[in-house]
């Protein structure tokens, strides 16, 4: 009886892998050892793909915030403002309970020099700019919000993720209510 021929390994599909590993164990986890042996390759075989660790935890930030930018994108299109901000967190949201070892990778702040990194990140806060485009807020006003509500998304999901929210209230009525007030709160402010 012949094996199953072994899938090709590319750098797609290395950072497939590493995606899953990292939103399974976390991304501190993820070492190039665990990576090569879930690929059915030796470690050394895997430095013809990427570099090293700090590669692939670039590669994974890049490759997350393109599908969180997506995802944004998806959950906004064809809404009215409010309904596109509160849909476009609720992705966001998702988006960090689905991928949370990728999340990590997507927080730092890419290097001054890595172009690359810097226009995925610069395209997520364009997309949110765009779906806060018609509160009728000034650019600086729309940055202010935009901080704001990235903050509270960033904190509420990575605090329900950490297990810091025990009581047995629903979460998801409370991710409503808290962005109900910001929404509120940003809207009174003009």
């Amino acid at each position: 009886m012949n094996a199953a021929p072994k899938a090709r390994v590319d750098r797609e599909r290395v950072l497939a892998t590493a995606s899953e590993l990292a939103n399974r164990h976390g991304l501190d986890q993820l070492s190039m050892s665990e990576l090569a042996l879930a690929l059915g390759i030796r470690t050394p075989s895997l430095y013809t793909h990427v570099t090293g660790l700090d590669e692939l935890h670039r590669l994974l930030a890049i490759k997350g915030l393109r599908e969180l930018d997506e995802r944004l994108t998806r959950a906004a299109l064809g809404k009215s403002t409010d309904d596109a901000i509160k849909a476009a967190a609720h992705a966001y949201r998702q988006f960090v309970h689905e991928c949370p070892g990728v999340y990590t990778a997507m927080v730092p702040t890419p290097p001054a020099d890595d172009a690359e990194w810097h226009q995925a990140k610069d395209q997520i806060m364009d997309t949110l700019l765009t779906v806060l485009s018609g509160s009728g807020l000034s650019e600086d006003e729309a940055i202010h919000v935009l901080r704001g509500l990235r903050s509270l998304i960033h904190g509420y999901a990575t605090m329900e993720l950490s297990g810091a929210f025990k009581h047995p209230v629903n979460r998801d009525d409370s991710f409503q209510r808290v962005l109900a007030i910001f929404l509120a709160g940003f809207r009174s402010d003009r």
